[in-house]
């Protein structure tokens, strides 16, 4: 069965089968086929997901990025960034709720 699996040398397993009944090559075949779509299949779903999760970390990385540049342009357009370090205190972040697109920004985390 592991010459069927990993498709190692399944010459002499065939030639072996043979000798005893055409039957069993034919179940050995059947067995080889199955065992391939098995390893196929269980190869594509684990593509599948790594592709998902890249996709989903990608998804993420993007809205953080869009929702800390739409803070920015708000910060530095309402001169709300009194100490310039480019980085939100308690008091700054307070002001800057009173602005309608910060709000949005932040909706959409």
């Amino acid at each position: 069965l592991l010459d069927g699996t990993l498709m190692d040398g399944t010459g002499a397993v065939i030639k072996a089968l043979g000798e005893l009944s055409w039957l069993y090559v034919a179940l050995f075949y059947l067995f080889v086929l199955l065992a391939a779509l098995t390893v196929m299949n269980m190869l594509i779903g684990v593509l599948c997901e790594v592709v998902s999760a890249v996709a989903t970390t990608e998804r993420e990385t993007l809205t953080v990025s869009f929702v800390k540049e739409q803070i920015q342009k708000v910060m530095k357009e309402s001169g709300l960034d009194e100490d310039g370090d480019e980085q939100i205190s308690r008091d700054e972040f307070s002001l800057l709720l009173q602005y309608p697109e910060a709000c949005r920004a932040l909706q959409e985390v």
